[in-house]
């Protein structure tokens, strides 16, 4: 493939967001293409981002334009959170259109574009309706390294989370359920939260935890890669509990599922659509359907550390047979080449 000036619009300036480097970027850079931000003149490709004004930028006439919807917008939502997401980001001027349901805009935007990219089969299945090419390609986790699984002692049991702030809900939710003795609590986020629009409302991570999970030993660690690996080499479980009220949350893809298992860690997760894909081709226990089930799946992880070993093992080789960094990139390869 010649080099291309690709016009990305990004979710970060900086392209620090995990969407922006772990995606085309981490591909672009690979393959030594030139990213113009935020500019489509002389572009040989439009790459358009969810945080864009990607409404605005599908209109454009010139080169091929790809939409890059990673999270599951177009899945069944509540119609007031939807017009509300809509109504504020028209306010905010993120999208520059008369205040309409969030959903509309990403399903015009769809319709418009050449192609739609998504991080798994669920999201593929909700986007098709509106744009029949529509290609599968999950991040590109290379920022982790490979660790072998290590035994440590499991008193006290230490569980892992790392995840961004707007994912944060799910653990509180599942700690304030269920009861699981001589337990300590790994928390690896940032050290704010914004309640509104990624921006605003701005709200303190560690005093909102003393209150939320006060009833168990935890530590929190701010979020950067160093962290994540330091933290998870000292924790025997990870965990990855969904807070399924959030219909938004429902599609989210395997991404950090294969993190943990990249980092050596053994997982147990809410039973979403990928987690439960992935379970059965490892025929390995990973999902949990309730609070119960989980208090049961963690005893049982403590009483039988074999199968801690065992889920990693069959976790790494679905990795190295399915998700390694050419794999990703010759995906990326494929996609943008079909369009040129």
């Amino acid at each position: 493939m010649r080099k291309l000036r690709i016009g990305l619009y990004p979710l970060s300036r900086d392209l620090s967001h995990p969407a922006d480097r772990r995606r085309i970027v981490s591909w672009a850079r690979s393959r030594k293409h030139e990213l113009i931000i935020n500019e489509s003149k002389n572009a040989d490709l439009l790459f358009i981002s969810e945080g864009s004004d990607f409404l605005k930028l599908s209109n454009l006439t010139g080169p091929p334009k790809i939409f890059d919807l990673i999270d599951g917008y177009l899945s069944p939502q509540d119609p007031k959170v939807d017009i509300s997401r809509g109504i504020s980001k028209s306010i905010l001027r993120q999208h520059k259109t008369y205040p309409r349901s969030f959903s509309s805009m990403v399903r015009k935007t769809c319709r418009q574009v050449d192609m739609v990219v998504c991080s798994s089969p669920e999201q593929s299945e909700t986007i098709f309706p509106y744009n029949s090419n529509v290609r599968i390609i999950l991040d590109n986790h290379s920022e982790f390294p490979l660790l072998n699984f290590k035994k440590k002692s499991l008193s006290p049991l230490s569980i892992f989370w790392e995840g961004t702030t707007h994912t944060l809900q799910g653990l509180e939710k599942l700690l304030k359920a269920i009861e699981v003795e001589d337990v300590r609590v790994n928390i690896v986020t940032d050290p704010e939260h914004f309640r509104l629009m990624g921006k605003y409302r701005k709200e303190d991570v560690e005093r909102r935890l003393s209150s939320t999970i006060d009833n168990y030993l935890y530590q929190f660690t701010r979020w950067t890669v160093d962290n994540v690996v330091s933290i998870s080499n000292s924790s025997n479980l990870a965990v990855l509990p969904v807070d399924t009220t959030d219909k938004l949350q429902l599609l989210k893809p395997e991404n950090r599922l294969l993190i943990m298992f990249r980092l050596g860690l053994p997982c147990l997760t809410s039973a979403l659509a990928s987690y439960k894909r992935i379970e059965d081709i490892l025929e390995t226990k990973i999902t949990c359907e309730t609070y119960e089930e989980w208090s049961t799946s963690i005893h049982a992880f403590r009483e039988n550390p074999e199968i801690l070993e065992h889920q990693v093992s069959r976790g790494q080789k679905y990795i190295l047979e399915n998700h390694t960094e050419e794999i990703l990139h010759q995906k990326w390869d494929d996609a943008v080449e079909s369009l040129l």
